[in-house]
């Protein structure tokens, strides 16, 4: 088959969407199925050497940055001018494509229809058209987890066949790191102090920030403990309110911004404790990526995170600040809960893997395709360890 898949978010900073396409096309680099995989992107320098190398991986750079182009007229050309059996995207569909050419729609949730509220007047008007227009569309859709499915299938009325699950894991980099120099090192460079709690997440409502800083803020002042809350993430929209409360905090607060890749494993590992209370997620890829590291997790019970969390993680009510302030409490003054769950969460994202994606993700389009690859009931491998 010749593959399309439009990265055009890549070098973006989009968090988890441009992981999850940079992930996928290296897993992709590292399979020879006799496919052809079209990359489409703005910048080539942002994917890694093995794909742009790889003797079945094209690496195209689209004319333009105006997503109405693309969507438009760049899209279909290319679909056209490669003779692509498939073309895979993440929300939102181009106006029209070949009749031979089939299209695979990853939907990773629909936080703007569960809770428009949290998202610019704008974006939310685009995605309400865009996105169920993209899954009607679309021959086969894939999503992270079966919550996110589930909300998909209430939400727009499709066949339970139409939508795949394929789960997400932690890239290899995401590791336990014993080297104590290297952990002082990043602690000096964001100001962390020699104790801390990590929140990674963009500064938009659902992240729950606001909440998780008066929560830490309540164990602080009560039993007086040493540790900072840093908080890892860029600012989008409607982030007023999380600034305000980081500013009453002053110190206790750290902001970092945006950080490197490089530096997110070291910050993983040198945190006493990760908490990502988001009031929804798809999936929460970052929660894996903590564990992977070794770190201790509270997160939400809502949504898919008890489903990618499992047993591995303390999960709280993320609506109630005393929830998460007494997880907090409970998790950073108890050392052998504190290693208790680093080894389950260790255990856990050991059950996930990018090269199992892939592999199911091929199946995906060689069903949508017609290709004589696919086998019925064979769409997504069973995970019944997860």
């Amino acid at each position: 088959m010749n593959i399309g898949i439009d990265a055009h978010m890549l070098g973006h900073n989009e968090t988890g969407n441009e992981t999850y396409i940079l992930e996928l096309v290296r897993a992709f680099a590292q399979q020879k199925t006799g496919d052809t995989f079209f990359v489409y992107v703005e910048n080539p320098d942002a994917l890694s050497p093995e794909v742009r190398d790889a003797a079945h991986m094209r690496v195209v750079t689209f004319k333009t940055r105006s997503g109405v182009t693309r969507l438009v007229r760049e899209l279909p050309e290319r679909a056209a001018r490669d003779g692509l059996d498939v073309l895979h995207i993440s929300y939102n569909a181009p106006l029209m494509l070949p009749a031979a050419c089939a299209l695979v729609v990853t939907i990773h949730d629909v936080s703007f229809e569960e809770h428009p509220e949290w998202f610019p007047r704008t974006l939310r008007a685009f995605l309400k058209w865009s996105v169920p227009r993209s899954a009607r569309m679309a021959r086969a859709i894939l999503t992270d987890t079966e919550c996110a499915r589930a909300d998909l299938m209430r939400l727009y009325h499709l066949p339970p066949e139409k939508i795949a699950v394929t789960h997400y894991a932690a890239d290899a980099r995401f590791r336990p790191i014993a080297d104590a120099g290297a952990l002082q090192a990043v602690r000096a460079k964001y100001n962390t102090s020699d104790h801390f709690v990590l929140a990674v997440g963009n500064m938009q409502p659902r992240k729950n920030l606001a909440r998780l800083m008066k929560a830490f803020a309540q164990v602080k002042r009560a039993y007086a403990l040493p540790h900072k809350l840093v908080l890892v993430g860029q600012k989008l929209w409607l982030a007023q309110n999380v600034l305000a409360v980081a500013q009453a905090l002053g110190d206790d607060v750290i902001l970092t911004g945006y950080v490197p890749d490089a530096d997110l494993p070291m910050l993983y590992n040198a945190a006493d404790v990760f908490c990502y209370p988001s009031l929804y997620e798809g999936f929460g890829l970052p929660v894996l990526e903590a564990m992977a590291c070794g770190a201790a997790v509270i997160t939400s019970n809502t949504s898919a995170l008890p489903e990618v969390a499992g047993d591995a993680a303390a999960l709280v009510n993320p609506h109630s600040v005393e929830e998460l302030a007494d997880a907090l409490y409970q998790t950073l003054t108890n050392a052998p809960r504190r290693q208790q769950l680093r080894q389950k969460g260790l255990a856990r994202a050991r059950l996930f893997s990018w090269e199992r994606t892939a592999r199911q993700t091929l199946q995906v389009y060689a069903r949508a395709a017609g290709d004589g690859r696919w086998r019925e009931n064979s769409i997504v491998e069973k995970q019944s360890s997860l």
